[in-house]
């Protein structure tokens, strides 16, 4: 007689490919002859975004824009912006196709450097890294019950959470607004995306939220003056997703392509009004729920037999986090002189999380970009940093915690005060999937081995003497009984020998 096996599969989302390809940045710039001349660069940045993404074949393929902005200071000192797009395309050759799966691109300037060559021409060099990032679900088997061949088998009953589908939006945001006051040149633009609510609905998700975007622009008041707005873009996305319900958990991550902020003109000529629009990509992951009873440990009764395990891992979300974090901080500007700050830039940070029992730390370092207008009037430009720090404590039960936050800056201020320090607030929204790991034990073979029957005893029963602490099952298995037998048997109730005691051991 053969074993039949009973086997489960659950799904586990994975990264199946995860590379970087760099894009060289060299460009000469040549102003104009509108554009004053330069007496002193005090910024080059690059913005990238992405415009189309794909999969095909065996490449995955990302095309996207740097947008390279210069902001200086002419003899008189008068801060202006020039921008200038660098276009790119790149590509990643795969080992193999993924059917079913997302590209997830992402850009990154490493750095930017320039340098004046003259007073109308500029000498750009700088590396963005593109991020290829393939992520899909992978179905795991794993051996749920056998039958056949006198099979004893010790269970173990684990919670883990099921991937059904993973699936890609991507949706614009557009709108137009009305500034205070007429619109210099732009050279800052961000938007941060956040989620306030998802709803299922059989088959399909809503995600409902907003995109909150940023612009920074020179005043045309001739003031030597930048301004900073906020604009709120909000959004309705449906996301079809097959086999979703109620029941199951989703999660939900955000990244923004493009970002688009371009003045527009009144009826009288003067640019007065902004088009905003940005781009964003939500990727959204489908979970169910399982309880499954993987077998940890097999033997025969009847014959040898050839069993193999592997240690799992089983991951289950305890919970979607979404909050909002509070930077204070005050950073000393004192050795610049500053009378006034023109423009504060802040960035999204990169930050690190770490577990300590049921606490969850998150922390990081904004980086800070300052130009500022000192006692003379004269701009100077430096770069700082402003640390936070986020705990909340985490219904944990069992296994590892682990969580890849996701955090967008949604508004932020800078005041100078008398003694040269900024006084800098930020708020950030941080969303991330909690989630727990454990690893077990699992069976992944099972077989009887051919002519393999087990010697009959000439006895059918036999004596055992055991100490406290002892497990039935080891016990059964070293005479290839089974647990019920000795249960039975003993009159035992727990399957744990409490003391040391002598057992009948029922065997055939």
């Amino acid at each position: 007689m053969s074993i039949e096996l009973t086997r489960t599969d659950i799904g586990i989302t994975e990264v199946l490919y995860d590379n970087f390809a760099e894009q060289g940045i060299d460009c000469d710039i040549s102003l104009p002859d509108y554009c004053p001349d330069i007496m002193r660069i005090l910024r080059c940045s690059v913005t990238n975004s992405i415009t189309n993404s794909k999969i095909s074949g065996d490449r995955a393929t990302v095309d996207g824009n740097a947008k390279i902005r210069i902001v200086y200071a002419d003899d008189k000192n008068e801060i202006y912006c020039y921008e200038q797009d660098y276009p790119f395309s790149k590509f990643a050759e795969l080992s193999q196709a993924y059917d079913g799966a997302v590209l997830c691109t992402s850009a990154k300037t490493e750095y930017a450097n320039c340098r004046a060559v003259s007073k109308k021409r500029i000498d750009v060099h700088g590396v963005v890294s593109i991020r290829f990032k393939i992520v899909g679900i992978k179905k795991d088997s794993f051996i749920t019950d056998a039958e056949g061949d006198g099979i004893q088998l010790k269970k173990k009953k684990i919670g883990t959470d099921n991937a059904v589908a993973v699936v890609m939006k991507k949706f614009q945001l557009s709108q137009t607004e009305e500034a205070d006051g007429e619109i210099g040149k732009i050279f800052y633009a961000c938007a941060s995306p956040v989620l306030s609510e998802t709803k299922i609905i059989k088959g399909k998700i809503l995600l409902k939220g907003e995109a909150v975007i940023k612009v920074m622009y020179c005043s045309a008041t001739g003031e030597n003056e930048s301004v900073c707005v906020n604009y709120n873009l909000p959004f309705s996305e449906i996301v079809d997703i097959e086999n979703i319900d109620d029941s199951c958990k989703v999660s939900v991550g955000f990244n923004v392509d493009q970002v688009q902020a371009e003045p527009k003109t009144d009826n009288d000529g003067e640019y007065k009004y902004l088009n905003l629009a940005c781009d964003i990509c939500a990727v959204v992951t489908a979970y169910k729920a399982e309880d499954i009873c993987i077998i940890t440990d097999a033997y025969s009764t009847q014959r040898e037999i050839d069993a193999k395990y592997k240690t799992a891992s089983f991951t289950r979300i305890l919970q979607n986090l979404s909050d909002s974090i509070i930077c204070r901080e005050s950073i000393d500007l004192s050795s610049m002189s500053p009378q006034r700050i023109y423009a504060a830039i802040a960035r999204t940070p990169e930050v690190k999380c770490c577990f300590n029992s049921d606490k969850m730390t998150v922390s990081g370092k904004i980086p800070l970009k300052f130009i500022l207008i000192d006692g003379e009037g004269v701009p100077t430009f430096c770069e700082r940093e402003a640390g936070f720090e986020y705990s909340r404590s985490v219904d944990a039960k069992d296994g590892n915690l682990h969580c890849e936050p996701r955090l967008f800056l949604t508004g932020y201020s800078c005041t100078l005060t008398n003694d040269g320090r900024a006084e800098f607030k930020a708020e950030m929204n941080i969303s991330a999937d909690i989630e727990e790991t454990c690893e077990s034990r699992t069976l992944v073979s099972l077989k009887a081995l051919e002519n393999s029957e087990l010697k009959k005893r000439h006895s059918s029963l036999v004596i055992c003497f055991c100490n406290g602490g002892e497990k039935v099952w080891d016990i059964a298995r070293k005479y290839n009984a089974t647990v019920e037998d000795i249960m039975s048997e003993n009159e035992l109730t727990s399957d744990e020998i409490c003391e040391k005691m002598m057992l009948m051991i029922p065997v055939k």
